[in-house]
């Protein structure tokens, strides 16, 4: 579905170019979960704007390539008729997502194929216990955890086939962690959606990873099927992930 191929990222610096993300190879598979860890600077965030063409000023691709059913999206335009209707990308800071002079409701609706009852149940599935009240609110009005469930029924609504997110859950207490996961995994399983979730959250691995990928210092250094990745860890970072989980 979505692969990167020997995929090189570097920044420009004033001594010269810097690698972030040094020949990365995954390969996302279809109507599947993979969920990407990593300890923070590995360059997880990077990988995810990559893969979604967002690589932010100063930084550029400079070997390898994305591909989205085979096809090489190698330049800028490669993601304009995908971004936003077949591959969704949730960044991490979801109030800076919204536009704050649109109501999150106006935004919503302009991006998503939902009707006003099933964008309001969607809201209502994700905890909210007045739908019609988050949807006249702005972005400023909200926390940080209202708006990530408000990104999530976003990235719900749009129809895309892929959805890219990053760190969904980090501003949600445990309580609503565990309902909104639920929400994505009914919604992912009943649409059969291809889903990258990034996050430090070790509880993904048990409760939705069928992939799980690993990265460390802007290399990938595990990748399969959470059984395999974990049984016989040969880099330092995936031991520590696997003897945290065996002990909890």
């Amino acid at each position: 579905m979505l692969r990167a191929e020997d995929l090189w990222v570097e920044r420009t610096a004033k001594n010269g170019p810097l690698p972030v993300l040094r020949g990365i190879g995954l390969e996302i598979p279809a109507g599947q979960v993979t969920v990407l860890l990593g300890e923070s600077g590995a360059g997880k965030t990077v990988l995810a704007r990559a893969l979604s063409g967002l690589l932010p000023d100063g930084m550029r691709i400079r070997g390898g390539r994305v591909r989205f059913h085979g096809r090489a999206l190698d330049t800028p335009g490669s993601w304009e008729t995908l971004r936003g209707r077949e591959i969704f990308y949730s960044p991490q800071n979801a109030a800076a997502c919204f536009n704050p002079v649109l109501t999150i409701g106006r935004q919503i609706r302009e991006c998503g194929r939902c009707g006003g009852a099933e964008l309001e149940e969607l809201l209502v599935r994700l905890d909210f216990a007045d739908p019609r009240r988050i949807l006249r609110a702005y972005p400023g009005a909200l926390s940080g955890g209202e708006n990530q469930r408000c990104l999530l029924a976003l990235a719900l609504a749009c129809g895309a086939g892929v959805l890219i997110l990053d760190e969904p859950t980090s501003e949600i207490d445990e309580a609503g962690h565990d309902g909104m996961v639920r929400v994505l995994l009914e919604y992912q399983r009943a649409r059969s959606l291809t889903v990258l979730l990034i996050s430090h959250h070790l509880g993904f691995v048990r409760s939705v990873a069928r992939n799980l990928c690993v990265m460390s210092r802007g290399e990938m250094v595990a990748c399969g099927s959470p059984q395999s990745v974990l049984a016989s860890p040969d880099h330092d970072y995936v031991r520590e992930i696997a003897s945290f989980l065996g002990a909890n």
